[in-house]
């Protein structure tokens, strides 16, 4: 892994889904930018369209015409794989030391950018913990919480937050993916680092709620409950037999 890691590349690969996010992707390319700038951390962009049906890929295109110095790819792709999916593959298609995902809908603040990226060596996974989220109602709030303590109790650790985007080791990502396909792939991953020995550090936050989320819908309910399944079964499996 070292050898691995000690091969020329950016500091991290920020990985950006997008879905129909024509009107917020720019923000978070410079958002996303500006964050690895104001930290002095090298990096490049992987920006994957995940389908979508209104502009994005063009204007991201655009973006790259206006800016051919910047370290931006796009990937389009016409039959939508999902979250889960286009995170692995964004791993293999990096060069970065480190790795994380950055929503296309551009809710996260630079501040959150930065204090995340400021942690980046300090540990295998950098987790943001978000103490506090403005405007979010009582219900989000409620299943958000009640979605971590499932998390923990299935996998036996005492993780702060599950549903930010954490800062991986790319190397990791691609040696340890997961099969999730929703937003519970998070909690996956992170569990399953952890139970191969890797470190972490949490960093806490706060946000705001944009009123908007992709997250709440039958589908991902039912891969989040998925997700919890065989974190659970993976929790029993060592118990049993390592």
């Amino acid at each position: 892994m070292e050898v691995f890691e000690r091969q020329p590349g950016p500091d991290i690969s920020i990985f950006i889904p997008c879905l129909n996010e024509e009107r917020n992707v720019l923000g978070a390319i410079e958002k996303a930018m500006t964050a690895c700038c104001n930290t002095g951390h090298s990096f490049e962009l992987l920006v994957f369209d995940d389908g979508s049906s209104d502009r994005t890929s063009e204007v991201v295109r655009n973006f790259q015409i206006a800016n051919p110095n910047l370290p931006i790819r796009l990937f389009s792709l016409k039959k939508n794989k999902g979250l889960s999916c286009n995170f692995t593959e964004g791993a293999f298609f990096g060069r970065g030391r480190y790795y994380r995902c950055v929503a296309g809908d551009d809710y996260e603040s630079l501040k959150s950018h930065e204090a995340i990226l400021q942690n980046l060596g300090a540990a295998d996974i950098i987790i943001p913990v978000y103490t506090k989220v403005e405007n979010r109602g009582i219900v989000r709030t409620l299943i958000s919480k009640t979605y971590t303590w499932l998390a923990n109790h299935a996998s036996g650790y005492r993780i702060g937050y599950y549903n930010g985007f954490a800062v991986y080791r790319r190397w990791h990502v691609m040696r340890y993916s997961v099969e999730g396909t929703g937003f519970g792939f998070q909690a996956e991953i992170i569990t399953r680092l952890l139970n191969e020995g890797m470190t972490y550090k949490e960093v806490p936050l706060t946000a705001t709620y944009n009123g908007v989320s992709k997250a709440f819908n039958f589908r991902n309910f039912v891969s989040v409950g998925y997700s919890l399944f065989k974190i659970a079964m993976r929790r029993t499996r060592i118990a049993l037999f390592d």
